[in-house]
């Protein structure tokens, strides 16, 4: 039932890659004849967008492999290549845009408003069909395609707000001014997809994990003396690991102590943690011992 579930997934995501592909060259064809430099701008972001699809389709098909001797937690962190390069690309043409519509802005040029207005309807409908493809995307590759192309669908809503000023008020300038809205979306977007990356390789604390909640519902653990050496992480912006040492309370009997290992492995699952190492302390050898360090 999964495979089939992602099967369907990536036979989503190509149809969206196919529609991007598409556009991207009636984008540019859309771009030369209504001289709309917004068009082009748009036109190179969804050139990256199908980059970012492609790449993050072929790295969440290797990141599904098992873990192995090499990797063992798996391949999982192959899928955050393809956030990051897709982010780094944005940047890149996210600048490039901003110093093209900085001089659109400056030197304005007559756009054909007409066609321009049209292209962009066609943009949100194309776009917006991408959108409802990729709308159950599950992990971080799934979710981050969607919000790129649900960007794009934005991206045209505001072209074709400025096609209809620039059609009735003769207000060309609103070109430039599209192109670096574009272009500060764009930057802010993608750098906060890049730190996001790096959060996660730096082991940060997920940002939906509650850690006070997680210590004190541990700490009401039946023989849980104290909680230490706890640390939460994450593999791919999706799975939770976790790894904390118990000292039990000194009338803990020995038996007691798979029973605590228990509480914090339900607890944990229902914090969202997939992947647990526990360790219960022996209160005898608690003091002399690295673990009271």
């Amino acid at each position: 039932m999964n495979e089939q579930k992602n099967t369907k997934g990536c036979n989503q995501i190509l149809t969206a890659l196919f529609l991007n592909i598409f556009f991207v060259f009636v984008e540019v064809a859309g771009g030369f004849l209504t001289n709309s430099f917004a068009i082009f701008s748009d036109a190179l972001h969804d050139a990256g967008d199908c980059v970012a699809i492609g790449f993050a389709y072929a790295m969440e098909k290797f990141s599904r492999k098992a873990p192995d001797e090499k990797y063992t937690y798996g391949y999982r962190r192959y899928s955050l290549l393809s956030a990051f390069v897709t982010s780094v690309l944005l940047v890149l043409s996210s600048v490039f845009v901003f110093v093209g519509g900085i001089k659109s802005l400056c030197n304005p040029r007559q756009i054909r408003s007409g066609t321009m207005l049209l292209t962009a309807a066609f943009g949100v409908a194309v776009n917006g069909a991408a959108v409802f493809l990729t709308r159950k995307g599950t992990g971080l590759n799934g979710k981050a395609i969607n919000i790129h192309l649900l960007e794009d669908v934005l991206g045209w809503v505001a072209i074709l707000i400025g096609s209809l000023l620039i059609h009735f008020f003769d207000f060309d300038f609103i070109d430039g001014v599209l192109s670096l809205c574009i272009a500060v979306f764009l930057m802010a977007s993608s750098v906060k997809n890049i730190c996001g990356v790096f959060e996660i390789l730096l082991e940060k604390t997920p940002k939906r994990f509650d850690v006070a909640a997680y210590r004190e519902k541990l700490a009401c653990i039946e023989g849980a003396e104290d909680i230490h050496h706890l640390h939460i992480w994450s593999i791919d912006d999706e799975r939770i690991a976790a790894s904390l040492h118990v000292r039990a309370a000194d009338n803990t009997k020995i038996e007691d102590y798979c029973r605590i290992k228990c509480d914090v492995e339900e607890i944990s699952r229902s914090f969202g943690v997939e992947h647990l190492t526990v360790q219960v302390d022996v209160v005898e050898h608690y003091e002399g011992s690295a673990c009271g360090a």
